[in-house]
């Protein structure tokens, strides 16, 4: 082989490889709490936090190029920042069990955003019933036609992520959107599976299946937290300074989030909205001008009340 061949077979190789890591979604941070394992467990998981790591910010899960890099100037600022937390429970020999903290993140689209940088939660969940099988020597490799308990697990929060951070840009019924990405995670949530645990059954636990968790955003029922999602985002959030109509459209889209709770029995991802966003609402209204408004907040989000209470206090 000339030295010109070999110098195109490089080139090639070396295309290829950028443009994978270019096709990345997320930056994802793993946190890894392994106190309650025995010596040995912990070292048979030493490798866990890089596996997953390379899981999330090497894999393509992103379908639409929208925020393609080669497609759209400056899209690199729209990768989701995510942090996932293992809490690893027990062991028994490679079989675990583990609490995860998945908490998402994407950037608050506003003029400024290259030199001032500023990020809103999208996603914050606390799942308690996570059980999988881990090696050293598993193979990471996506494969959306079967099951793995830890795969499918990565995989349907990768998801779940996603559809979060869709609904923040785009109407639920755009063509951007269109739900795609929790209808993957609900295809997960009814693969054929041993162990249901946390996947459709709850345990009798206070906290929600990953079935009923994206099954309560396909629900008609819910599409005023969807649509208030996206109008609390998108002509709220990205539009501060932008439009008057601002802070309007943001109280409008949680009376919608709030209106859904008063009917609504259970309403898991509203509960989930106002966990992750209590602080950031308040924070907003500090110098809206009229502290009256705070006790709106507090009808429509009374379990944060205290929250409200606070920033009235302080508020201009």
């Amino acid at each position: 082989m000339n030295n010109k061949i070999a110098f195109k077979l490089f080139l090639i190789i070396f295309l290829s490889f950028t443009t994978f890591l270019k096709a990345q979604d997320f930056e994802i941070q793993v946190i890894m709490n392994i106190d309650a394992l025995p010596i040995d467990a912990k070292d048979r998981v030493s490798t866990f936090k890089q596996n997953v790591e390379d899981y999330f910010n090497r894999n393509k899960f992103y379908e639409n190029s929208y925020f393609n890099e080669t497609n759209m100037p400056g899209a690199e600022l729209y990768k989701i920042k995510a942090q996932i937390q293992f809490n690893f429970t027990s062991a028994s020999g490679d079989n675990y069990n583990v609490q995860i903290l998945v908490s998402s993140q994407r950037i608050i689209d506003k003029y400024d955003k290259k030199q001032n940088p500023k990020y809103t939660t999208l996603f914050k969940n606390l799942d308690e019933r996570c059980s999988f099988t881990f090696t050293k020597s598993m193979q990471f490799i996506r494969n959306d036609l079967r099951f793995d308990p830890l795969l499918s697990l990565l995989d349907y929060y990768a998801y779940m992520m996603l559809g979060y951070d869709q609904d923040s840009f785009f109407p639920k019924d755009d063509s951007k959107n269109k739900s795609i990405y929790f209808q993957k995670a609900l295809d997960i949530c009814n693969k054929p599976m041993t162990d249901r645990n946390g996947w459709t059954e709850t345990g009798g636990g206070s906290k929600p299946s990953r079935l009923q968790l994206v099954q309560e955003l396909l629900n008609p029922r819910y599409e005023d937290f969807r649509n208030g999602f996206f109008e609390y985002h998108w002509f709220g959030l990205d539009s501060l300074g932008f439009s008057k109509n601002s802070y309007k459209i943001i109280l409008n889209a949680l009376k919608k989030m709030g209106d859904i709770k008063k009917k609504e029995v259970k309403a898991f991802n509203i509960d989930l909205f106002f966990d992750a966003k209590n602080a950031e609402i308040a924070d907003l209204f500090l110098n809206y001008g009229d502290k009256r408004v705070y006790d709106q907040l507090m009808l429509i989000d009374p379990y944060h009340q205290r929250i409200y209470e606070e920033a009235k206090k302080k508020a201009k």
